[in-house]
């Protein structure tokens, strides 16, 4: 009689404390995004390596090639964590915000400003060392400045209703004024955050509040 073959079920996978091996595989891989944050985001990219990473992690380098091929791999998970915490923030704020275009810019920009002064780690990984690592983070960092400016053209149209113009690139005036916000948010964090928030969230709202002017629009809130 042939022997039953056994249950390859996740029920009778072999586990360790009662965690399943895929369970205990994405907790290793959980633990190694902490660990590149630690040290992409101190040393940066081209200065770490893979046992920088585990160290910081406490994990061999045996289990860093079970989850990453590469470090810009592991760069481009850390990055993309960041990413998703950060609008899962954003997302709160606005739930909360008052629903005109201005009333949501100001929360969305405080967030993320809130978001690299809280652990500077994050900004630098974020704005600083993403579009040296290859081109594939720099392809990830370049498509979530086109998410943010895909929103704020659809503000912007909302603001000023005459800048529907044939003569104004309204994807160029949003993606123009993500950069500013980028490069603003980078020398705050350079300068270690010297000035207050609330004068830095201002600063970036002012161009936006300057296209009333310049379009001859009435204000909104």
């Amino acid at each position: 009689m042939e022997s039953p073959r056994p249950d390859p079920s996740p029920a009778n996978k072999r586990r360790y404390g009662g965690v399943l091996p895929e369970e205990r595989q994405r907790q290793r891989r959980a633990k190694l995004i902490e660990g590149a944050l630690a040290v992409f985001g101190t040393k940066g990219f081209h200065a770490t390596t893979v046992r920088e990473v585990c160290v910081a992690a406490h994990l061999t380098e045996r289990y860093f090639y079970e989850s990453f091929k590469t470090l810009p791999q592991l760069y481009l998970a850390t990055y993309e964590t960041l990413r998703e915490e950060l609008m899962r923030l954003t997302l709160a704020a606005l739930s909360q915000a008052e629903p005109t275009p201005l009333g949501l810019l100001e929360p969305a920009m405080r967030v993320f400003l809130e978001f690299i002064r809280d652990d500077p780690r994050r900004g630098r990984i974020m704005l600083v060392d993403s579009l040296a690592v290859n081109d594939e983070v720099a392809a990830v960092s370049g498509a979530t400045a086109r998410d943010y400016s895909n929103m704020l053209r659809s503000h912007l149209t909302q603001l000023v209703p005459d800048l529907k113009r044939d003569d104004i690139s309204l994807d160029l005036l949003a993606e123009g004024m993500i950069g500013l916000n980028v490069l603003l948010a980078a020398r705050w964090m350079q300068d270690g955050f010297a000035e207050p928030i609330d004068k830095v969230v201002a600063t970036n709202l002012l161009p936006y509040r300057g296209l009333f002017v310049l379009a001859g629009a009435p204000r909104r809130a």
